[in-house]
């Protein structure tokens, strides 16, 4: 293990997005780094307004000239071949790039596998090519990046950092796992350029207020349940929800990044054994959505069986004969629910416990870490329950003026989903 503190230009991907923005805001306050940051656009000009927004969302206030200056907004598109580049462009920014934090991705988990190995793998690829060049070019220090604790796939038990199961779909609850499992295996197999490597598990709001503007993930089945659309939920196996807050994983990234450069690759940023389950998360959801003077439903937690039962159940009755118009329209709602719930669906039954002694000693020594799983869902279940899923201003002194008025929703199979809730498929793509 060595030290190398950030002092050199860095190539950041996925700046707009949730993590890119926090880490950005890390590296400006804790390194003196410049920042090399590529964004689509259909312009330069353009390049440059987003990136003034992005990094406004990012610090939270407008940045100070020295800040604003220390960032280069170029346009560019992992997507592309030399991100779009021209070749005098791509030459100058892999003559400029001394390290490379890759956080571009796509997060959804209901690409088709060809859309998502398009983004997730090729795009790695051809970040590569830029460290190889840089490398080339006598300049490059490491290619450093961001996976997903999930590249684990459907292991049970406890799994390090760099367990990574065979490429075939069985293995994978989604194209989303498996194309972040291929590009790990493409950093990981060539030997041009020094990789290190971050799993995050699922990452939520700030840990230490909850904030957030990602409303995804855990926050659409959260919302669903505050709704009052959620009477039944599946929950298999250990049920295990590993999820952290951005603000430490940003922390976690920029603190390992400096500190522990080598042979060791792999690097776990989850709750590890502190992972909550599916029963609490519906047991807090529904406590605080009541706080807030919500009525939301309270799922029964069902197995596999009830719940391939169920699905199948709903499905027969949304095509009933139109001589049957009450089930009909009752099963077409349901299937509606569940077809937006199916993303989420197979995270109800992990049993994977992601090791992660070795980085919560190191960043605790660091003074990096995060509150006790159950304080830090209740943190992101007020936050999201409380803002009306940012919807609005958090309300803490009257608790029933949150909602605003607004009526319970109907349950997701007994009547109307409430305009603006989960969606097939719902998931951020994170910018890049």
């Amino acid at each position: 293990m060595s030290k190398q503190e950030f002092s050199k230009p860095i190539l950041i991907t996925g700046a707009t997005g949730f993590l890119g923005r926090a880490v950005i805001a890390r590296l400006l306050a804790s390194t003196p780094a410049e920042l090399i940051a590529p964004v689509r656009a259909t312009s330069q000009q353009m390049a440059q307004e987003r990136g003034a927004e992005t990094l406004r969302s990012a610090l939270d206030r407008e940045p100070t000239a020295a800040e604003a200056a220390r960032i280069r907004w170029v346009r560019g598109d992992i997507e592309e071949a030399q991100l779009g580049m021209s070749d005098s462009m791509w030459q100058a920014v892999a003559t400029t790039t001394h390290d490379i934090i890759h956080c571009a991705a796509s997060v959804r988990f209901d690409l088709d596998l060809d859309e998502a190995q398009r983004i997730n793998v090729d795009g790695t690829a051809h970040l590569l090519e830029l460290a190889v060049l840089a490398s080339r070019l006598g300049g490059f220090g490491c290619f450093h990046h961001v996976s997903t604790a999930y590249a684990a796939g459907t292991a049970s038990g406890l799994v390090d950092a760099d367990h990574l199961p065979a490429d075939s779909a069985g293995n994978f609850r989604n194209t989303y796992e498996r194309t972040k499992a291929r590009a790990e295996r493409l950093l990981r197999e060539q030997d041009r350029v020094e990789v290190a490597i971050y799993r995050p598990s699922i990452v939520g709001g700030d840990s230490v207020d909850g904030e957030t503007d990602n409303w995804n993930v855990l926050y659409a089945p959260m919302r669903m349940i505050a709704n009052g659309q959620l009477p039944v939920m599946p929950n298999s196996g250990l049920a295990l929800v590993d999820s952290v807050g951005v603000d430490y994983v940003a922390d976690g990234i920029v603190t390992l990044a400096q500190s522990d450069r080598g042979d060791y690759v792999g690097h776990h940023l989850t709750a590890g054994p502190d992972a909550f389950n599916v029963s609490q998360f519906v047991d807090t959801s529904v406590a605080i959505s009541k706080l807030f003077g919500r009525t939301p439903s309270e799922p029964q937690l069902v197995g596999p069986a009830r719940w391939a039962a169920l699905t199948t159940g709903v499905g027969l009755a949304a095509r009933a004969p139109k001589s049957a118009p009450k089930v009909r329209r009752w099963g077409r709602l349901g299937e509606r629910g569940l077809k937006g719930f199916a993303p989420y669906s197979p995270y109800t039954g992990v049993s994977t416990r992601f090791d992660n002694r070795r980085e919560r000693l190191m960043l605790g020594v660091a003074g990096v870490s995060m509150p006790p799983a159950l304080d830090y869902l209740e943190t992101i279940a007020t936050y999201a329950i409380g803002t009306n899923f940012g919807k609005q201003p958090l309300v803490t002194n009257d608790v029933s003026a949150v909602v605003d008025g607004e009526p319970a929703a109907p349950p997701l199979i007994e009547g109307e989903p409430v305009e603006g809730d989960a969606t097939e498929g719902e998931a951020v793509e994170v910018a890049r």
